[in-house]
């Protein structure tokens, strides 16, 4: 049987003599797949090692999920540019992460986009790679009550949180229960069932802090990024706002309370 090698020796000698024009058009005829194949092989090397190359990690990372900040202009640079001259770090090795792109529950029409977000949260959410989660209140109750978010009180003293006090957002650990069996925050109890405002404690069988009103005194209110929101927008008995808080998991905790610190404006005189 003759072997490949042999074969190609066999056809290469027929090429002996022949025009370069010749020998380029029956190189193409015989081996352009190879070429092809080989080429995309090629192509897709140099991309993972220039990827590998060039990839940061993030110094912070910042989702916000049902905004509309993709379409402000300058948010992501403004609040980035605001952002890298509070946080020292070296450009070179890490980067800050602004991802103002991720839409949750918007209906049907968008269950395929739903899904694929609903993954990449889960994934970033495993490998530790959001820091500060930004989102409506039904959203952000989703991951709260599913115990995702920090107890402000293991991180803050009681004196700081004053600093915060009027824009405290509540959740009520008396319900975790009912939420522990959910592997997917997007399935969770009917929530008519519950009647609860988030600005108020006394609301509640076991108040905790876990995150901060957006409201217009805040950067990310002031921004517009969830201004699309009306009290027509009902969640729990009362109109949906926007929600700051810090992911359980962040493994960069300093830098997430000073990204706190600016997004509520709380680093102001």
């Amino acid at each position: 049987m003759t072997t490949i090698w042999e074969e190609t020796k066999k056809q290469g000698s027929k090429m002996k003599g022949r025009p370069l024009s010749e020998k380029i058009a029956y190189f193409w005829e015989y081996y352009k797949i190879h070429t092809l194949v080989g080429a995309t092989v090629l192509i897709l090397v140099i991309s993972l090692v220039h990827a590998w190359a060039t990839s940061k990690d993030y110094i912070l990372s910042i989702v916000m999920v049902n905004s509309i900040a993709a379409q402000i202009d300058d948010i992501d640079t403004n609040w980035i540019s605001d952002l890298n001259e509070r946080i020292e770090y070296d450009p070179k090795k890490y980067e800050i992460y602004l991802d103002t792109t991720m839409l949750l529950g918007q209906g049907s029409e968008s269950a395929n986009q739903e899904y694929a977000n609903l993954q990449k949260l889960a994934a970033m959410i495993s490998a530790q790679s959001i820091d500060i989660f930004i989102a409506d209140t039904e959203s952000f109750e989703r991951y709260a009550q599913n115990e995702y978010m920090y107890d402000l009180r293991n991180i803050y003293t009681e004196e700081e949180l004053q600093k915060y006090s009027d824009i405290l957002y509540y959740t009520d650990a008396a319900t975790f229960s009912d939420y522990s069996s959910d592997v997917d925050p997007n399935a969770y109890p009917d929530q008519s069932v519950y009647i609860v405002d988030h600005h108020d404690p006394d609301s509640m069988k076991d108040p905790v802090p876990i995150g901060f009103f957006a409201d217009d005194t805040t950067v990310v209110g002031s921004s517009g990024a969830y201004a699309y929101l009306n009290p027509d927008d009902m969640f729990q008995g009362h109109p949906k706002e926007g929600v700051i808080g810090i992911m359980i998991n962040t493994p960069r905790l300093d830098n997430a309370k000073i990204g706190i610190d600016y997004l509520t404006g709380k680093d102001k005189p």
